[in-house]
């Protein structure tokens, strides 16, 4: 099955821009459609010598193990908060978009160096604030950012625009234009 069939069949909009897909996404996971996620992923970028696949926890994690598994590399999630343990980390705060609340996201300096050829994963691209948060970290370190994926774009939320700053590939696998909570439509374009 095609991803976008899963997400037609599987996933319900709650909203003009919500989509609720944690019966396979993030929160219940399929292990089939993250394979075939992982396989997307990794096929684009499997020429770009990545050494570490980011994401913010927790919805992305199992994108970042997937595609970290198939292209050899670690994967690394920014945490929620800011541990007393973590030595030194690089932090920023953003609202969250499905919570209405300010979150702030912390990576160890131990895990992101100049060393590091970083994707950044997801699993939605909305506005692109956490993702605009991870590559600013990644700069701050001095890693080298080789790209973003997304498993889910919603089109309609500029996230793709505010990514552009970064001159670097942005892929999504599902692209959505809309959607429609009165009739559940979602409609989808053939963007990557």
């Amino acid at each position: 099955m095609q991803l976008q069939d899963w997400v037609q069949r599987y996933g319900t909009v709650v909203g003009p821009e919500f989509l609720r897909v944690d019966g396979f996404l993030n929160h219940r996971i399929d292990p089939a459609f993250m394979e075939e996620v992982g396989r997307q992923i990794s096929e684009e970028f499997g020429d770009r010598q990545v050494s570490c696949v980011l994401t913010a926890e927790a919805a992305g994690n199992v994108v970042a193990y997937e595609v970290a598994r198939r292209l050899g590399a670690r994967a690394l999630y920014a945490k929620k908060g800011h541990a007393s343990t973590m030595n030194s980390p690089y932090v920023r705060s953003l609202v969250s978009p499905t919570k209405g609340t300010t979150v702030e996201l912390s990576i160890s300096k131990d895990y992101l160096n100049d060393r590091e050829r970083v994707l950044i994963v997801d699993d939605f691209l909305y506005r692109g604030d956490t993702s605009t948060a991870l590559a600013d970290m990644v700069i701050e370190s001095g890693a080298s950012l080789v790209g973003f994926a997304f498993v889910i774009a919603k089109e309609f939320g500029e996230g793709r625009h505010n990514l552009a700053r970064y001159e670097s590939p942005v892929l999504t696998l599902v692209s959505i234009v809309s959607m429609d909570p009165e009739t559940g439509g979602i409609v989808f374009s053939d963007r990557t």
